[in-house]
């Protein structure tokens, strides 16, 4: 198995896990809700659906935007398990936007590293004019 399809498995995985987490536990899991289980459900969840065919496709784009989308995330994990009530939910949540996090993160890194040695003369320094005097 390549790295890079390691690393993209990795953020698929947290980024279904997350979006699965979000719908089971705000449906099913939890006994008591102060929202409506719909607005929680489009509120958490729904910012992901909008990324999975770009982590699926393995976008470029998409794996930064993930990267800097995942914070918010692990920000709402750890909200989580500082609550009584909810501190499994936190950890799991914690768990998936880590490995959404990492996964993006470290495949944009890789596929950065392949592109400068296929193509090095794209990533040479340029001379400035203010350096020849």
């Amino acid at each position: 198995m390549d790295i890079v399809t390691l690393w993209r498995a990795m953020a698929a995985i947290g980024i279904l896990g997350l979006a699965i987490l979000i719908v089971l536990w705000n449906s099913w899991l939890t006994p008591i809700q102060i929202y409506p289980r719909s607005i929680e459900i489009l509120f958490f969840a729904g910012p992901l659906l909008f990324f999975v065919r770009g982590i699926l496709h393995a976008r470029r784009y998409t794996m930064v935007v993930i990267t800097m989308v995942s914070f918010a995330y692990i920000l709402m994990g750890v909200w989580y398990i500082l609550s009584a009530d909810e501190k499994l939910y936190g950890y799991l949540l914690l768990l998936f936007s880590f490995l959404m996090f990492l996964g993006s993160l470290m495949h944009v890194w890789v596929m950065d590293k392949r592109e400068k040695l296929a193509h090095p003369e794209r990533f040479k320094k340029k001379k400035s004019k203010m350096s020849r005097k």
